[in-house]
């Protein structure tokens, strides 16, 4: 009788730390999916920023380019390459 006792009570401990064990696994899981969740947000953020960095680079490089190119056609006129 007392090994049957201490069987279920065996049985109940283990059945009570895995219940509590699963809440707390639950817990860190859904604290786990915010974190992601916010830093998936902070790089997609930070992404379109350097995306739009990158447009306005490429933007004044052919600014740039063009301005040269008649400041360039500008002084072959004025002083012809002979």
């Amino acid at each position: 009788m007392r090994m049957g006792t201490y069987a279920v009570v065996g049985i109940v401990a283990i059945l009570v730390g895995l219940g509590i064990g699963y809440l707390q696994w639950g817990s860190q899981v859904s604290d786990l999916k915010q974190q992601v969740q916010q830093q998936r947000s902070d790089f997609n953020f930070r992404l379109t920023e350097l995306e739009g960095r990158i447009k306005a680079a490429e933007d004044r490089a052919r600014q740039e380019a063009a301005a040269r190119k008649v400041l360039e056609d500008e002084l072959h006129r004025v002083h012809p390459l002979k």
